[in-house]
């Protein structure tokens, strides 16, 4: 009985220490005004799928590089509900692209006359016009399809895309070792009548 009011008093004691912590100024980080993500919302976050019993995490990298300076590279996680964008860079040390869509300028407003790129207007990336000629590279990304395409009107000019996509099977073992119970439990099946 002692040792359980022992511990009855440290729980106590703990609960009443870390709201005097949670208090005071040094608490106070960036992250003191956030909301606690309840589980079933992270689950829905997270990347991955769940179909038949396997646990599958799906993302994509796609990357354009332009003459071998002009680079955009686009992260995504798939996830139950839709495609989560991670991060989209753009680097151009030169300083003659622009970045299109997300908000930006739109691909529509800065192509030459002769070039309609009217269906691609919600599409982001970069614009690239110099004495070669223009070139766009667009990334569009949604829960149906990952889009990388190019537009260019220019001459010796390098482009290359790439697109990695990267499948996990996280619990292959566990579905194997299932499968393989299952298989002997049925064979008793006929024995132990």
């Amino acid at each position: 009985m002692a040792l359980q009011r022992q511990s009855l008093s440290s729980l106590q004691d703990a609960d009443r220490l870390y709201a005097e912590v949670s208090r005071s100024r040094g608490a106070r980080d960036g992250f003191h005004r956030g909301a606690v993500i309840a589980d079933d919302e992270m689950g829905q976050m997270r990347a991955g799928f769940n179909f038949g019993g396997l646990d599958v995490d799906f993302g994509a990298r796609l990357q354009t590089l332009i003459d071998n300076r002009v680079e955009l590279v686009s992260v995504v996680n798939f996830t139950r509900a839709g495609a989560n964008i991670v991060s989209q860079t753009f680097s151009d040390p030169g300083g003659s692209a622009m970045q299109v869509g997300n908000g930006a300028v739109s691909v529509t407003d800065v192509t030459p006359v002769g070039v309609n790129l009217a269906g691609l207007a919600d599409f982001s990336g970069i614009a690239l016009n110099d004495t070669k000629g223009f070139t766009t590279a667009l990334h569009n990304i949604t829960r149906d399809a990952i889009v990388s395409g190019v537009v260019s009107n220019a001459s010796g000019r390098d482009i290359q895309q790439r697109l990695d996509i990267n499948v996990r099977l996280n619990n292959l073992g566990a579905l194997d070792a299932a499968r393989k119970r299952a298989a002997i439990v049925e064979s008793f099946s006929g024995i132990l009548r």
